[in-house]
């Protein structure tokens, strides 16, 4: 019977060896996983912060040319009594960005610079103005003829919102 019991005593400390090693691992295992989450975090707040110092980089930027852009553009506005029949034309060479876009938006700009008092059937008879935009036109004679907003949205394929904003932005409402 101590045969027996003597058995029993080392297999069971031969067990508890066992699953201490295995603890052991399974503790450094985790222990190790948490050193490469650590690193991983500390490796995506280093792109993260690149990123927004580049960002902010690129804003700064932004602004920078945004101001020289105005500026230029006052002073081309105001240019000293010379005979530049054009000055928008050096605006858009001098101007790093192309595009209709860019220049339908130039030319909206320039139209909000133009006489507050200036009534609005004037803008409509601007020359060009229907070539640019000929659903603006269209729009703008329907409000004109009494039709309602969700008329016209229906009618041009368009928003509700999107035809109460353009008659908003148009003082027309």
């Amino acid at each position: 019977m101590v045969a027996f019991l003597l058995f029993l005593s080392f297999l069971l400390n031969i067990v508890c060896l066992l699953s201490i090693v295995i603890l052991y691992s399974r503790q450094n295992r985790y222990s190790e996983v948490e050193k490469n989450q650590k690193k991983i975090i500390a490796e995506m707040e280093d792109v993260i912060s690149a990123y927004l110092i580049e960002m902010k980089e690129e804003n700064d930027e932004f602004i920078r040319n945004m101001k020289s852009q105005m500026h230029n553009d006052t002073e081309e506005k105001n240019p000293p009594q010379g005979n530049n029949p054009e000055p928008n034309a050096n605006a858009m060479k001098k101007s790093k960005w192309t595009g209709t876009g860019y220049k339908r938006a130039s030319e909206a700009y320039l139209e909000t610079k133009g006489p507050e008092s200036e009534p609005i059937d004037h803008l409509d008879t601007k020359p060009g103005k229907s070539k640019h935009d000929p659903l603006l036109h269209q729009i703008l004679s329907m409000n004109k003829m009494g039709m309602s907003i969700e008329e016209i949205a229906k009618s041009v394929g368009k928003g509700k919102t999107e035809i109460e904003l353009l008659l908003k932005f148009r003082q027309i409402m």
